[in-house]
């Protein structure tokens, strides 16, 4: 299932274009809103069956994929905002663009990786504390069911206008195809959830590299194994997608400059999203989804991040 599910996602934000750098970076760039607003309906297709699904599980789910709100989510977001940025990609978003040729982003993934361990290193002693001691608030938890779920939609609502609202004036191309590959997304999650009981999550899997030798214990192999399989999966689902269309070509590095900014981009993004517990997929997409206040919070560090991104990026070009 971890291997169908990460062929699915890589076919499917590979064929779609559907990217969330762009989504947080157009904004400030050229006013597109289109794919950012492709991710909020998705976001809302995706709730509408984990809303579901938490119901009927008569609260055993009603915490799956909240997270906490707190000082690493928030340093997190930032950081890995302009880490992004920086390397053109997301951590999804990375194993998609290497499928594609770009080979900029073997260095990409295994800065994030690093990233990510070093973070894990001091994580218990440094990071830890103020997540124990934050606020996990799953809306239905605090305002009921019938006020969790029409805040949220409502929530999401007031984003789309907003962002349709910057967007004025500014012509779209491919918000068909944008929507479309978003609201498979969504469908896809769901099915995550339901199936497998756990979010979707891509810097997740790097948690198990830490400690190898967990891959040489069975039960922990077992659930270390999954998480990377899906990514390899995602990788191998955008190929499979690119070698289809016939438009694979490899892409050459352009320069040391790209090298080290992607570098350090990497690095940004993998201890944000360690100290973050998790990226733009696992800390927004799937936690909005799951009715996380958190994810919302993170989406406002990120943006803010992006923002600083882009204009690191214009002095680094």
């Amino acid at each position: 299932w971890y291997w169908l599910f990460g062929l699915a996602f890589g076919i499917i934000l590979q064929r779609s274009r559907l990217c969330f750098v762009s989504a947080a970076s157009e904004p400030f760039i050229t006013n597109s809103t289109e794919q950012f607003r492709a991710i909020l309906i998705g976001i809302l297709t995706s709730s509408l069956g984990i809303v579901i699904i938490k119901y009927l599980s008569d609260g055993t789910l009603d915490l799956l994929g909240v997270s906490t709100i707190s000082f690493p989510l928030i340093l997190g977001g930032f950081m890995f905002g302009i880490g992004m940025i920086l390397c053109g990609c997301c951590s999804a978003g990375m194993f998609i663009r290497l499928a594609e040729g770009y080979v900029i982003h073997f260095f990409t993934i295994i800065c994030v990786i690093a990233g990510y361990l070093i973070a894990n290193s001091h994580y218990q002693t440094v990071w830890a504390p103020y997540i124990i001691n934050g606020p996990a608030i799953f809306l239905p938890h605090e305002i009921g069911w019938l006020g969790g779920i029409v805040s949220h939609i409502m929530l999401i609502i007031l984003l789309y206008l907003v962002a349709l609202r910057i967007e004025e004036g500014t012509s779209s191309s491919n918000t068909t195809t944008y929507l479309r590959g978003a609201i498979l997304l969504g469908i896809f999650v769901v099915l995550h959830y339901l199936i497998l009981k756990s979010n979707w999550s891509v810097t997740g899997a790097f948690f198990w590299l830490s400690d190898l030798s967990s891959f040489h214990n069975k039960e922990l192999f077992s659930v270390a194994a999954g998480p990377n399989l899906r990514n390899i999966g995602l990788f191998f689902g955008a190929f499979i997608s690119i070698m289809a269309s016939g438009n694979f070509k490899l892409k050459k590095i352009r320069s040391g400059k790209q090298v080290c900014r992607n570098m350090i981009g990497g690095l940004l993004m993998g201890y944000g999203a360690c100290i973050a517990s998790g990226c733009c997929i696992s800390s927004f997409f799937t936690a909005a989804a799951s009715l996380s206040l958190s994810a919302w919070v993170f989406m406002v560090c990120l943006f803010a991040g992006a923002f600083i991104g882009v204009k690191l990026l214009y002095k680094l070009l």
